[in-house]
């Protein structure tokens, strides 16, 4: 035997022994894929271009009720809740035959054995031989139907919230103008009785007298503060670039007297420009301050404002310190401090009705912020709010359910 027809024995070989380890590769690999489908969750279901089903697999059993035997050689359509589908789908799959879309995916309401109503995402892919002919399609069906479920859920819970949002503006209203008008009433005469009777009246009867006056600057107080934690949402601001720096020194004018009054001082960092509501922002500062120079110790307020050292430049955060030198509390009570109505002092040691940081809490919240403290008895308290610089503003969720390519 020459060398020429060696080589030819040695190439046939060496294509029989490719084309056996190609085969039984390809085999092991059919195999392999025949598994995954027959395993899967999903149905999996193998149809004609007249929309046949053809294979049907475990999955689809479990979905849908139907065993292979019973399916197979139905239409598709027979799954379908609104049967006058049917030409869509036939549409569908002609269009994936002619090789005008790739795949196509939707949303749709098929039917199990019994009936009953199934939510399903469904993606059609066409199924293609070694030349690139479509020889047939395959529909994967996911069981979407607690989403679904959870979905109606959310719409419902929303709905009532926004029932709850315009009772609570109806209160609003009401606190506003009925509640205000008789407490009004309540003070202009108490003032007046004080002013022309006030001598006539025993020593009794001004200490009533100076009650109900008290007592009535508490509840327009009170009222005041209801009204503007409601008006956080309610009657909220867009968010623009607000220069956190000129609120700051906005508030600290506003609160000029009572840090004279109070012997103190503020001291003001550094502070951002962020994408913030402004009036709450003055809102949020105002109460912080407040709080620093009306919990003071013995010794004169002295509050400072600054911004943290950024950490991260690539973060979308900042976070505002305001620290004072006032009593202080002990932290074992930093989840009640911000509850509204929760005071850790006696209204007749401090003034006040118990919101003001609820009101912080609140806007914090809105702006996709979080605010905590830290403190000790006696050495203080300090506030870290920290806040988004830019507001992320995403759309509203949108699925677009396609019925066909």
């Amino acid at each position: 035997m020459g060398w020429a027809t060696a080589i030819m024995v040695l190439l046939l070989v060496s294509y029989l022994f490719m084309a056996f380890y190609i085969s039984v590769n390809a085999e092991k690999a059919l195999w392999q894929l025949a598994g995954i489908v027959g395993s899967s969750e999903d149905a999996v279901i193998g149809l004609t271009q007249q929309g046949i089903i053809a294979t049907w697999n475990k999955g689809a059993e479990k979905i849908f009720g139907y065993a292979e035997t019973e399916i197979k050689g139905r239409t598709l359509a027979s799954l379908y809740a609104q049967q006058e589908r049917n030409d869509d789908i036939l549409q569908l799959l002609n269009k994936i035959y002619a090789g005008e879309g790739s795949a196509s995916h939707y949303e749709a309401v098929w039917q199990r054995q019994l009936g009953e109503p199934v939510n399903v995402s469904v993606t059609f892919s066409p199924i293609k031989a070694s030349d690139g002919a479509v020889t047939g399609i395959s529909a994967i069906a996911r069981d979407i139907t607690e989403q679904k479920k959870a979905q109606m859920a959310l719409q419902k819970l929303a709905l009532k919230l926004e029932k709850s949002n315009r009772e609570l503006m109806e209160f609003t209203s009401i606190a506003a103008h009925d509640l205000q008008e008789p407490l009004r009433k309540i003070s202009v005469f108490g003032d007046r009785l004080k002013n022309t009777c006030g001598a006539s009246l025993s020593e009794e009867g001004r200490d009533y007298l100076e009650r109900m006056q008290h007592a009535s600057k508490r509840m327009q107080a009170l009222i005041n503060d209801l009204l503007t934690l409601s008006r956080i949402t309610t009657l909220a601001q867009p968010f623009v670039a607000t220069d956190m720096k000129q609120i700051a020194q906005e508030v600290v004018a506003d609160l000029e007297t009572r840090i004279e009054q109070s012997g103190g001082r503020v001291e003001l960092g550094e502070l951002p420009v962020i994408d913030a509501d402004p009036l709450q922002m003055h809102q949020l500062l105002q109460n912080l301050i407040g709080n620093a120079l009306k919990f003071k110790g013995e010794a004169a307020p002295k509050v400072k404002i600054y911004q943290q050292p950024v950490q991260n430049p690539g973060n979308n955060s900042c976070t505002i310190v305001v620290e004072d030198n006032g009593i202080g509390f002990d932290e074992k009570y930093l989840d009640r401090i911000f509850v509204i109505f929760e005071r850790l002092h006696g209204r007749e040691e401090y003034e006040g009705t118990g919101i003001g940081l609820s009101i912080c809490h609140k806007i914090v919240e809105r702006h996709g912020g979080t605010i905590t403290a830290r403190s000790q008895p006696g050495q203080g308290a300090t506030f870290i709010v920290t806040l988004p610089l830019k507001q992320v503003r995403t759309a509203a969720p949108y699925a677009a359910q396609i019925a066909h390519a």
